[in-house]
C-alpha cells in the first residue's frame, strides 16, 4: 500500500467512478482499477467498492477506510507545507543571544516586528555575558548573538552592521554638568567613571579610553561587580558617574539626569551588530538575520 492507492480510493469515492477518477488523476482508467484491486486484496480480499455498470459505489467497510485515507493524505500534505516552510525559512526556531544593555529600545522594535511578519518561526532569548555569547555560537546552541561593536569584533563568524545607539552620560542631579543640556569629552577630563563588569561594561571601558586617554593622562575607570541598577545608584549617591546606551535610559534609578555626549561631530554613536556561525545551516536564522537587515 501507497499514497497513490490511497489517491485512488479518494478520487473514485468522490467521482462515483473509477473512469472519471482517472480523468482527475490523469491516468488511464485500467490503472485505478487495477490499484484499488490490488489494495482490496492486501487488505485480505475485503471490498472497498461495489462495482456495476452505473459506477463505483463504497461498501461499508470502504466508508470507514475512505474517512482513514483522508485523514492519512491530510497528515501527509500538512507534512510536506511544513517542510516546504522549514526549508524556506518560514518555519522554524531560531536562538538570539544578547546582553542586558539590549533589554529594550531597536532590539525589542525588531524582535516585535519579526515575530508579527513570521509567527511560525520561534525566537528562544538567551541573555548572557559576551564571553557565553562567543562559546555559544561556536557551538552552536545560540544561532545569533547582538552586541556592541563593528563587523570586525568577531573574526570567527559572520557580522553584519545593525543600528546605532546614542550614548549618554548618567550624572547625580546635584553633578555640576547636570544644568547643560549637551555633555561634550573635553568636560569630562577629570571625573571618575564606574563601569560595571557585566556587558557591555568592557566595551564602554575601551569607549572612555579611546575619547579621553592620553600619554600623560588616563580617565580614573572603576571596575564594580554591580547590575546595571545598582551601579546607578551609586552614581545617584555621588561614588562617580557613567555611560550607558540611550536605549537603556528607561531602566534609570531616581536621583541622576542623563545627558547626551557630543564630539566635535556631533552625538558620540555606539553600533551593534549581528554575529553567527559562517557554517549555521538553519534556514530560519537566514530569515532573522534579512529581517534585522531591513531593521537596521
Amino acid at each position: 500500500m501507497d499514497i497513490r492507492h490511497l489517491q485512488y480510493v479518494i478520487a473514485s469515492a468522490r467521482n462515483g467512478s473509477f473512469s472519471a477518477a482517472a480523468n482527475e488523476l490523469n491516468v488511464r482508467q485500467p490503472i485505478v482499477s487495477k490499484r484499488i484491486k490490488e489494495l482490496e486484496e492486501e487488505l485480505g480480499g475485503v471490498a472497498l467498492f461495489d462495482r456495476s455498470t452505473a459506477g463505483a459505489r463504497l461498501t461499508p467497510a470502504g466508508d470507514e477506510f475512505l474517512v482513514l485515507a483522508r485523514r492519512i493524505i491530510e497528515d501527509i500534505d500538512r507534512l510536506a507545507e511544513r517542510a516546504k516552510a522549514r526549508g524556506a525559512g518560514k518555519l522554524g526556531h531560531v536562538v538570539v543571544g544578547f546582553y542586558k544593555s539590549l533589554s529594550t529600545g531597536r532590539f525589542r522594535a525588531a524582535l516585535r516586528d519579526f515575530r508579527r511578519q513570521y509567527p511560525k518561526i520561534e525566537i528562544e532569548l538567551v541573555e548572557t555575558p559576551l564571553v557565553e555569547l562567543s562559546a555559544g555560537v561556536l557551538s552552536g546552541v545560540i544561532d545569533t548573538a547582538v552586541i556592541l561593536g563593528d563587523t570586525g569584533k568577531c573574526e570567527a563568524f559572520e557580522s553584519i552592521a545593525l543600528w546605532s545607539d546614542q550614548l549618554v552620560v548618567v550624572l547625580p542631579e546635584c553633578h555640576p554638568l547636570a544644568a547643560r543640556q549637551v555633555i561634550y569629552w573635553p568636560e569630562l577630563k577629570g571625573e571618575r567613571f564606574l563601569v560595571t563588569h557585566h556587558d557591555p561594561g568592557p566595551d564602554i571601558r575601551m569607549v572612555l579610553i579611546r575619547h579621553l586617554a592620553a600619554p600623560s593622562d588616563h580617565p580614573e575607570i572603576v571596575t564594580r561587580r554591580l547590575s546595571h541598577e545598582s551601579l546607578l545608584s551609586e552614581v545617584a549617591d555621588g561614588q562617580g558617574i557613567a555611560l550607558q546606551c540611550e536605549s537603556a535610559v528607561g531602566l534609570s534609578s531616581l536621583g541622576v539626569a542623563f545627558r547626551p555626549l557630543h564630539d566635535g561631530n556631533g552625538a558620540t554613536r555606539l553600533g551593534y551588530i549581528a554575529c553567527w556561525k559562517p557554517d549555521n545551516i538553519n534556514p530560519a536564522l537566514k530569515t532573522f538575520i534579512d529581517a534585522l537587515k531591513r531593521h537596521g
